[in-house]
């Protein structure tokens, strides 16, 4: 796993209690205090490295390679690619070698490293443990080691474990598990850890071929808010635990402080943990609300309303000023030909015929 170590996440103190916190925070944006005024878990320090490395030593001796230690096992020569990208309290990387090593580390305190290995595992060990295909890596002890006989190809992600608390607790309504923070290898639902695995791969491609929207605070806080939701997911896939329903009366309730909140503030891209906040619900129950209310989910109904706040834009906008793609961008869809074809869906026509007519 990589560990960054002058990496800097955001840390907060408040004299309130976690739930006079929290309360205070869902008053906040319920009463639609713009975005940019809120405390969001943002920094400045945000980055893209991509190293392709031919020895060890340059691994353990760089800036991302630190606090590791890589034994190579077998006769070969070397190489590698190691991709990290900085988000707000997240870093995604990748790193693929392609000879038998043993990794030692040994993160920081705060940091909360997870791993999906890509590709065959056989006699892979993590911890001194054997482990098999489906398995999270939590690297969350305070040293790990992972030992490959052939070769390495994994996609992770590095959270900050206060920010995560924060997450787990707007979207579950429960604390973060004992166990999470236990160096393990441990079994996911297969579809829960293919969604971790798709979207990694999809997102470090995605910024790797377009840097500039580490630029973009919304952008960034979007795809973070993202990350964390589904490493929680994923994490709560590992135990039998079932969320308490709330009645549908507070559903009812939470929905509309959900739909108020977005007609205002949709185009900052609120992350579910923001909705869940909004709502006083936790995401399992704000999603019953919704399929309740307007048979879709509360991230299908965000996109809709983004996909008409990019209609609305685009129809008054002049088109000898104005392109598609920035507005678009400036509505968080990051993917072009995936929003041109959602828009064409639904509105039956493509975005610059609708800024043609404008």
């Amino acid at each position: 796993m990589s560990v960054t170590s002058n990496t800097q996440f955001p840390t907060h103190q408040s004299h309130f209690s976690r739930a006079q916190t929290k309360q205070l925070f869902a008053n906040a944006i319920y009463q639609q205090i713009p975005a940019q005024d809120m405390q969001f878990p943002q920094t400045s320090n945000h980055y893209f490295d991509k190293l392709k490395m031919a020895e060890i030593e340059h691994i353990s001796n760089s800036k991302v390679g630190q606090n590791r230690r890589y034994l190579q096992l077998q006769p070969g020569k070397l190489d590698g690619n190691l991709t990290e990208i900085k988000l707000d309290g997240v870093i995604l990387l990748r790193e693929q070698l392609n000879a038998s090593v043993q990794i030692e580390g040994a993160p920081p305190e705060n940091f909360f490293p997870l791993a999906i290995v890509l590709g065959g595992t056989a006699g892979m060990r993590f911890c001194g443990s054997e482990f098999e295909g489906n398995n999270l890596l939590q690297a969350t002890g305070s040293e790990w080691s992972v030992r490959f006989n052939e070769n390495i190809d994994y996609v992770g992600c590095i959270l900050d474990k206060a920010i995560l608390a924060k997450n787990t607790e707007c979207l579950r309504g429960h604390s973060v598990l004992p166990q999470w923070f236990v160096s393990r290898a441990c079994r996911v639902q297969p579809e829960t850890i293919g969604n971790y695995q798709c979207w990694l791969r999809k997102t470090l491609l995605l910024l790797e071929q377009q840097p500039t929207l580490l630029q973009l605070p919304d952008i960034r806080r979007m795809l973070s808010g993202q990350m964390f939701q589904l490493v929680i997911n994923m994490l709560c896939s590992t135990q039998d635990y079932q969320q308490p329903l709330m009645p549908q009366s507070r559903r009812l309730t939470g929905v509309h402080r959900v739909v108020d909140f977005l007609k205002t503030h949709a185009s900052h891209l609120p992350t579910m943990a923001e909705l869940c906040t909004v709502a006083q619900l936790s995401e399992r129950s704000l999603e019953y609300g919704f399929k309740e209310q307007f048979g879709v989910t509360p991230v299908r109904y965000v996109k809709l309303v983004r996909l008409n706040g990019v209609r609305q834009d685009l129809s008054a906008s002049d088109p000898k000023f104005t392109k598609v793609v920035d507005i678009a961008l400036r509505w968080g869809f990051v993917e072009f030909g995936r929003f041109a074809g959602e828009y064409s869906r639904l509105f039956k026509e493509l975005p610059s015929h609708t800024l043609r007519q404008a």
